[in-house]
């Protein structure tokens, strides 16, 4: 069988997908595969996929569904027609694009980072396709021994892009009366809580104003992501503001909400993905802002340990359980009071870390985050489509009608 990986990308703010992609390849080129990535914004994309298809494709793959609807010229879906796994690697919330999450393909496999995001598929979506828990992974950082912690030239990074979470809730004046109340309610109970689930707390406010959307996934999705942009923008902003009090970078665009009066921080355009190894190992110290889940930790963080930099995040169940004992990681929680001062404290600190207090979490990382992990996933995914392929008429006699 040919050890063919294609990956597709698509259009994204700092090369992300392409970076990320040639850090699988660095990782399967080794135990014999070949990686191909198409570029779907390219012209020429089908062109090229063709020859691969022809010379034959061990699995394919894209982030946040890229590739997986894709049809031939009879309208069918490609990796159906061609018998061939494709994995979608969905790390985002599903309401942002549900149609990515609700591919009528048998080849097509959702494989979600985060259990929240599984369960809103099992729970709301219910695609007719397989869906599987995925692990997260990094790459190990060839940069991370260049500079020692105590000489490195950033102090505080902040590497992420913003936006002005008054202008999201603004349209929330076109929504119907009821609906629009869910949605202030459901954000400000989010926003007072720590990082976790914002599914429970939406069903919970439609259950106080007695609605039922259980008929309109539509509806229901809709809102979730409103509730979800929302609330990540606020927390987003309300980091940014803390950040400016002190000797921080921000790096990243959308940042222009934020009143740059007398601040000590520093506001920077954002980097290309391939610069980012190299910026954390640089650094002493890797703010993160974690989404709307509790079940896993951002890769911010382990790209943060990966570098042997201190990690700063907002915690959640999963943070709690598993960083809490790490010397090199401050959590802090959003319901304290106080979170906004405890930062500040930690990060204007003058303790100087040892080489050493950084090993636990690179540590950390090599056993529960590595990319081996990782691809060794995307095999045992793609081997479970084949055989459900090669075994197809044997279950699908499970799901016919007994005959009377």
């Amino acid at each position: 069988m040919s050890k063919n990986i294609v990956a597709f990308v698509g259009e994204n703010e700092n090369e992300i997908l392409k970076v990320s992609t040639q850090m699988v390849f660095d990782v399967s080129q080794p135990k014999g595969f070949q990686g191909h990535v198409i570029n779907l914004r390219d012209p020429a994309w089908a062109q090229k996929l063709q020859p691969i298809i022809d010379d034959g494709i061990f699995f394919a793959y894209g982030a946040a569904g890229i590739g997986a609807g894709l049809t031939n010229t009879e309208g069918k879906n490609i990796w159906d027609a061609i018998h061939v796994p494709f994995l979608s690697i969905l790390g985002d919330h599903p309401s942002q694009i549900p149609r990515n999450h609700q591919v009528h393909a048998r080849h097509v496999v959702n494989c979600y980072v985060y259990r929240e995001h599984f369960d809103v598929q099992r729970q709301i979506i219910r695609s007719p396709q397989l869906s599987m828990l995925f692990p997260l992974g990094v790459a190990r950082n060839p940069c991370r021994d260049n500079v020692p912690w105590k000489d490195r030239t950033h102090k505080i990074v902040f590497l992420k892009s913003g936006g002005n979470p008054e202008q999201k809730r603004a349209g929330w004046s076109h929504w119907p009366g009821k609906l629009r109340t869910v949605l202030e309610e459901a954000s400000a109970e989010v926003l007072r809580r720590s990082t976790g689930d914002i599914a429970p707390v939406m069903q919970s406010c439609l259950d106080t104003y007695g609605i039922n959307l259980d008929g309109r996934h539509d509806v229901l999705l809709a809102m979730l992501s409103e509730v979800d942009w929302y609330t990540r923008l606020a927390r987003l902003t309300k980091m940014a503001r803390a950040l400016c009090r002190i000797d921080a970078e921000i790096i990243g665009a959308r940042w222009e909400h934020i009143d740059k009066t007398g601040i000590r921080a520093k506001f920077r355009p954002g980097i290309n993905a391939s610069k980012i190894q190299e910026l954390f190992a640089n650094s002493k110290f890797v703010v993160n802002v974690t989404p709307n889940f509790a079940s896993g930790i951002h890769e911010r963080v382990p790209h943060g340990f990966a570098a042997r930099a201190c990690v700063v995040s907002d915690d959640n169940d999963c943070s709690r359980s598993n960083l809490s004992g790490l010397p090199t990681y401050f959590g802090f929680d959003w319901a304290d009071p106080d979170w906004e001062e405890k930062l500040i404290s930690h990060l204007e600190d003058s303790k100087v870390y040892a080489e050493e207090e950084f090993q636990p979490a690179l540590d950390l990382v090599n056993q529960d985050f590595s990319l081996d992990q990782v691809f060794q996933a995307m095999l045992e995914i793609a081997e479970v489509v084949r055989m459900l392929d090669v075994n197809d008429a044997t279950f699908q006699a499970y799901g016919r009608p007994v005959e009377q």
